[in-house]
């Protein structure tokens, strides 16, 4: 019997053996509790470590677990749009692979929810979190701002955010990031289509091995963030991507 889907989890994935398990054996039981109908989508960047094979064992015996592999890897922003694009839930939250935002953070967006149709956590930092890292934030923050978005935001990394089915077709058929700056485009196409949006605080901690290459970001989230203001400026967010590769594969253009 089939059963309409209130809400689906995508979890984005890039070599998790390690940290999906606990991630997994977390949320579930909430997830089961809370959640009469739901499900988790796991979208794996090619991971070389036996990510997906791991995944694939537990949606045997489990038809609520759902796991799509990517051709090669294309980044993080990549398996969020195709998870956001393939998800069947009413309601679509995607996280972060090592649970950094506690699962029933969720219970608070749903009560806060009113008319917005994206709801995004924002992150309480705790006393353990990294000086260098917050400033390092903070002046990404900053370069957001004053590139690309069109009206303040509280906080656009957070992996801990929820749309509604109806606005994920008016956002995520637009995007062309593959990489992290995926938040950052989100927002602009928010702020183009004047999406009601919502900021909720959540708890956040901080866990170990991190995936991001702070060396990496340093050198390429600048060069991507003026891409997205082109992109904006010159209407190419008005036009979905073009069909002949799957929305989820094409090269970031």
């Amino acid at each position: 019997m089939c059963y309409d889907i209130f809400l689906s989890v995508v979890i984005p994935t890039y070599n998790e053996t390690d940290r999906l398990p606990r991630t997994l054996e977390e949320i579930t039981p909430y997830l089961e509790r809370m959640f009469k109908h739901y499900e988790i989508i796991i979208v794996d960047d090619n991971s070389p470590d036996g990510t997906a094979k791991y995944v694939e064992s537990l949606a045997t015996g489990d038809s609520r677990i759902r796991v799509l592999v990517q051709p090669k890897r294309f980044g993080k922003g990549a398996s969020i749009r195709r998870g956001m694009l393939e998800a069947k839930g009413d309601y679509v939250l995607f996280m972060d692979a090592d649970h950094a935002t506690p699962i029933n953070s969720i219970e608070k967006f749903f009560q806060e929810k009113g008319e917005h149709f994206v709801i995004a956590g924002v992150r309480t930092y705790q006393d353990d979190e990294s000086k260098w890292r917050r400033i390092l934030g903070l002046v990404a923050t900053l370069l957001f701002h004053l590139i690309v978005f069109e009206k303040a935001v509280v906080d656009s990394q957070c992996g801990f955010k929820l749309f509604s089915k109806e606005v994920i077709e008016k956002i995520f058929p637009y995007c062309r990031v593959n990489g992290g700056m995926i938040d950052v485009e989100i927002f602009s196409i928010i702020h183009s289509r004047k999406i009601p949006c919502l900021y909720v605080p959540v708890a956040w901690d901080n866990k170990e091995n991190s995936k991001i290459n702070i060396t990496k970001c340093i050198v390429n989230d600048p060069v991507e963030l003026l891409k997205i203001r082109y992109r904006r400026n010159i209407g190419l967010y008005n036009k979905p991507v073009a069909s002949q590769l799957q929305p989820w594969c094409h090269e970031s253009a």
